[in-house]
């Protein structure tokens, strides 16, 4: 309470919450309300961020032809999987890295997943809830089209050996 105070601030959250329990009372015993509930235990990290310098530039490698300036990339080893709960964690973290970074603009993300075996349930998932059109641009890359933001997916042992490594 000294901190609020001091910064002239209130703190609105308690009053909300005692306000929503009072709006709701009638259906107090078959509700539970999780106040200021915590996320995650461990810090959120995005396995990978490629950021062009500079922004306009156009990059003519397969995997990185969808690239804007802000890249955010989810690595799966060979050992695990994509699952949908990945996709979606991976799309909140976009959103929360536009929310956060100066000078970032949601325009200015693209998505990558990276695994080494076919998605099926992902993609799945994408084509008959989400109502996404896949794409194979070329061996073992999928562009994922329907959302705001480019999204490709990268099936990596499809990958071109002339290519890729």
């Amino acid at each position: 309470m000294k901190n609020e105070k001091s910064s002239g601030k209130l703190n609105w959250h308690p009053a909300f919450l005692q306000a929503i329990q009072h709006e709701l009372y009638d259906y107090l015993d078959l509700l539970e309300f999780k106040y200021e509930y915590q996320l995650t235990t461990e810090p959120l990290r995005i396995d990978l961020l490629v950021i062009k310098k500079p922004r306009d530039l156009i990059i003519e490698k397969n995997i990185g032809k969808i690239f804007r300036s802000e890249n955010i990339i989810e690595y799966k080893s060979p050992d695990d999987y994509l699952s949908i709960k990945d996709f979606l964690k991976v799309y909140a973290y976009a959103n929360l890295y536009a929310a956060i970074t100066s000078d970032v603009d949601f325009s200015d993300i693209t998505l990558t997943f990276i695994e080494s075996r076919y998605p099926r349930k992902l993609l799945k998932y994408l084509t008959e809830i989400r109502k996404y059109k896949i794409e194979e641009t070329s061996s073992g890359i999928y562009y994922v089209h329907g959302d705001y933001l480019p999204i490709q997916i990268i099936e990596s042992k499809r990958l071109s050996d002339r290519e890729n490594l």
